[in-house]
């Protein structure tokens, strides 16, 4: 414990340093064991650390979960344990469990609660147990729509992102989502399907027919719970990430993007995705030093996997500021992230930069194998036919070439018309 508290004083900042701590440590304290005990002692080490802060975090959780602490109290008591004692943690998680709105430990201690009026065989509590399983039906249902409504958002994500596993299913599924709709009397589950239903159609006028809906249904909601929050936030950035897809202007797109942040100012939670979109149409904007300023102040939020969004963001700031060398150093490297949507932009932005630059030599191998990345992911839908065709369009101005002028535009985000330098 006391080598654990020497290392959590010293700050540590990644795992190579945890290692070299670990070894420093047992090569300090047993300086002459043999290097095969002393790897021992580094591996027991690092064991004994991650067990002592598995049960801190157990306890922090349990101490904020408590309907999960009494279930694990009744469990643990066991068949051996007294009746009344039992029914009392039972009582105490089905209670916290309807303050924490999750139905699935309601339902374990709804089932303990009727398990505890069974041993009795009095007629009071029998008539009892028959109340608690009208409301264990009650809480199964509304279970068991929560998880209807979750596979349809699920499977209308996989949608988004790569129809072409989905595509011979979309109208059965169009279906089934219309049927639970007429069924279903939970308005959060009823917006959640709309919403579904809005993204199976992101490539039409229904996108936002349905978003309203959703929108509509989903605000008249009086007692708004955690489930109202959760599905808020995700209607939200969806509804600006599938606009922008739309070809929406920018003007718009920015004040979309306004709405949410203001709207989740007083949250914990932020999306990053979400400042990624409001700090690229604030570029687009030609506010370049809001854009950095906000780069600045969010900086945590792009730690991570959330680091290459932010190159990119920094990366067009470079290019709109012909800074050619600084957006290259930043594009060479997030051309071959494996996110595609930046590596397809990523790849399009440095593309255009050369051409700018008159170094149209330099293009040909990032062309060629942008357009087989493209083949590739033919079957992720948003953007596909913008992506090809402002490809398309970049090597012909760099081949002084008119052979893509005969092809018909299909819709363009801002970034594209940015790149093809057209106006939104």
């Amino acid at each position: 414990m006391g080598i654990l508290k020497n290392y959590l004083q010293n700050s540590p900042k990644s795992i190579d340093e945890l290692n070299q701590f670990l070894i420093d440590t047992v090569n300090f304290n047993w300086p002459n064991s043999e290097q095969k005990e002393k790897d021992l002692k580094v591996r027991r080490l690092s064991s004994f650390f991650v067990e002592q802060i598995e049960k801190l975090i157990l306890e922090s959780y349990l101490e904020s979960s408590t309907s999960i602490k009494n279930i694990l109290m009744a469990q643990a008591l066991g068949k051996g344990g007294n009746i009344y004692l039992l029914n009392h943690y039972y009582e105490k998680a089905y209670s916290k469990a309807i303050e924490e709105e999750d139905y699935y430990y309601q339902m374990i201690g709804l089932k303990g609660k009727i398990r505890m009026s069974y041993t009795s065989q009095n007629e009071k509590d029998l008539a009892k147990a028959l109340d608690l399983n009208e409301e264990l039906l009650r809480v199964l249902r509304h279970a068991n729509n929560d998880k209807v409504a979750e596979y349809y958002f699920n499977i209308s994500n996989i949608y988004l992102e790569k129809n072409s596993l989905v595509t011979d299913q979309k109208d059965e599924l169009e279906a089934q989502i219309k049927k639970y709709i007429d069924r279903f009397d939970y308005p959060v589950n009823i917006a959640s399907l709309y919403v579904s239903l809005a993204k199976l159609n992101f490539n039409n006028d229904s996108l936002t027919t349905y978003f309203q809906k959703a929108k509509e249904i989903l605000y008249s909601v009086e007692q708004r719970n955690k489930d109202f929050h959760a599905l808020d936030r995700k209607i939200r950035f969806l509804e600006l990430r599938l606009l922008f897809f739309a070809g929406t202007e920018n003007k718009r797109l920015l004040q979309v993007s306004d709405e949410i942040m203001q709207h989740f100012q007083g949250f914990s939670i932020i999306n990053n995705n979400t400042l990624f979109y409001k700090i690229l149409f604030t570029i687009f904007d030609d506010q370049l030093d809001l854009a950095e300023q906000l780069l600045e102040e969010n900086s945590i939020f792009f730690g991570g996997e959330g680091k290459i969004t932010s190159s990119f963001l920094r990366a067009l700031i470079h290019e709109k500021k012909e800074e050619y060398k600084e957006a290259i150093q930043l594009l060479q490297t997030l051309i071959y992230t494996t996110n595609y949507f930046l590596a397809v932009f990523s790849r399009l932005l440095y593309i255009k930069l050369q051409i700018d630059r008159g170094k149209e030599s330099m293009i040909k191998p990032l062309v060629d194998s942008t357009q087989r990345l493209l083949i590739q992911n033919s079957g992720n839908p948003l953007g596909k036919e913008a992506h090809q065709y402002v490809l398309k369009e970049l090597k012909s101005r760099a081949s002084s070439s008119n052979a893509t002028r005969k092809l018909q535009q299909p819709t363009l985000t801002v970034f594209h018309k940015y790149l093809l330098n057209l106006e939104d």
